[in-house]
């Protein structure tokens, strides 16, 4: 395996760890699958949700490409959000940038208030 490929599995099992640790639900690593890639993290408990992590010092250079990248493998997942997790040099984990587009920022927030605006009038509806 070479060094970069390394270095991204390593970036990806952070990622997967910190966010199990932190939110208290699983994410896991997922395989590779061809030119049909469907993210590097996902969670039965967030299945809208399609993660691609990046560990790369041109990182914050190549953000479209980035994107490009994570609404693809959003598309292929059938998902509703793509959020791309790139790591930022002399910060932990969990100082890393978590970036998305901004209609898809937007879509996710106008959900949260919907979904809040029906358990307040009574409903069951929970967030995600």
């Amino acid at each position: 395996m070479s060094k970069a490929k390394q270095k991204g599995t390593a970036w990806e099992t952070e990622c997967a760890r910190f966010l199990t640790s932190y939110i208290k639900q699983k994410f896991n690593r997922l395989p590779l699958v061809g030119n049909k890639d469907v993210g590097d993290i996902r969670s039965e408990a967030f299945p809208d949700f399609v993660f691609e992590c990046k560990n790369r010092k041109d990182a914050l250079s190549s953000l479209s490409e980035i994107m490009r990248e994570t609404e693809q493998e959003r598309v292929n997942a059938d998902a509703k959000f793509g959020v791309a997790l790139v790591k930022r040099r002399n910060f932990g984990t969990g100082g890393a940038y978590a970036i998305m587009e901004l209609h898809t920022f937007a879509q996710l927030i106008k959900e949260r208030l919907e979904n809040e605006r029906i358990n307040a009038t009574g409903g069951t509806t929970s967030f995600y």
